[in-house]
């Protein structure tokens, strides 16, 4: 018995051909779900409008991290010029 065999026994693992067969039979099942369901026209306008209202969302989201990605830059460019600024007045100071 191979080492890999034993793993499998000891483990309780379960054979990587059975789970590929086992994903393949499960993702038919699913499309033919799918198709079944996409087959009334209702069906398909409530799908589309799912995927639109994801779409929207995921739009608006992505538009808020921007705007919060670019404050965050702004607050952090203020801060590096304040940092300049007290930099500049110690070393005026220092060497006056």
């Amino acid at each position: 018995m191979s080492n890999q065999k034993k793993l499998d026994k000891n483990k309780g693992g379960i054979n990587p051909v059975v789970a590929a067969v086992t994903g393949a039979v499960v993702g038919a099942g699913i499309a033919v779900a799918g198709a079944v369901a996409l087959k009334d026209e209702k069906n398909r306008n409530k799908v589309k409008k799912a995927f639109s209202d994801v779409k929207d969302q995921a739009a608006g989201d992505i538009e808020d991290i921007q705007n919060k990605a670019e404050d965050k830059k702004d607050e952090a460019e203020k801060k590096l010029d304040e940092g300049k600024e007290a930099l500049k007045k110690k070393s005026t100071k220092t060497s006056a």
